[in-house]
C-alpha cells in the first residue's frame, strides 16, 4: 500500500503538517502536483484523517499530568459517562477498557487542587472507585514507526 515516498511524506507532514506541497516536494524529490495527488490519495484512503495543531499544555499552566484509572457504579451509562467527561476541560482522553477498570483517563490540571476538583466531578458524574498517578516524565515516540512494522 505504502512506497517509500508515501512514508517519507506521511513523516513529514506528521512532523509539521502545514508543510505547502513545495516543500514536500523537495523533500521527495518529486513536483508540488505528484506531491498533492499522493496526499490525496493517503487522505482517500482514510491513512491521513487530519492535520492538527499541538497545544502547550505547560504555557497554558497545566503541568500536573495525571492518569486515573476508574470504576463505575454499576448503574452508570457509559454512554452518558462520556458525555459527561466531555464536559470536564482538563480530560485530555478517556480510554474504555477491558480488566479491573472501566476507563483510564489523562488529565492536565494546574496543580493538586485542581485535581481535586476533577476527581469530585468524576464522583458525580458516576465513578465509585478511582486511582490516580501523577506523571513524572513521558517518553514520546515517532507515531510513524509504525509505517515500517
Amino acid at each position: 500500500m505504502l512506497d517509500d515516498v508515501d512514508r517519507q511524506l506521511v513523516g513529514a507532514l506528521v512532523a509539521d503538517g502545514r508543510m505547502t506541497y513545495q516543500e514536500l516536494g523537495r523533500l521527495v524529490h518529486l513536483s508540488a502536483n505528484s506531491v498533492a495527488e499522493r496526499v490525496r490519495r493517503l487522505r482517500q484512503v482514510g491513512l491521513l484523517s487530519g492535520f492538527h495543531a499541538q497545544i502547550d499544555l505547560e504555557r497554558l499552566g497545566r503541568t500536573l499530568l495525571a492518569l486515573s484509572d476508574t470504576k463505575l457504579h454499576a448503574d452508570v451509562d457509559r454512554l452518558a459517562f462520556e458525555r459527561a467527561l466531555a464536559t470536564v476541560p482538563q480530560v485530555l482522553a478517556a480510554t474504555h477498557t477491558t480488566g479491573e477498570y472501566d476507563y483510564q483517563i489523562r488529565l492536565a490540571c494546574i496543580d493538586t487542587a485542581d485535581l481535586e476538583l476533577v476527581v469530585d466531578r468524576l464522583r458525580a458524574a458516576g465513578v465509585r472507585e478511582i486511582h490516580s498517578r501523577i506523571v513524572l516524565s513521558e517518553v514520546v515516540f515517532d507515531p510513524t514507526r509504525i509505517l515500517e512494522a
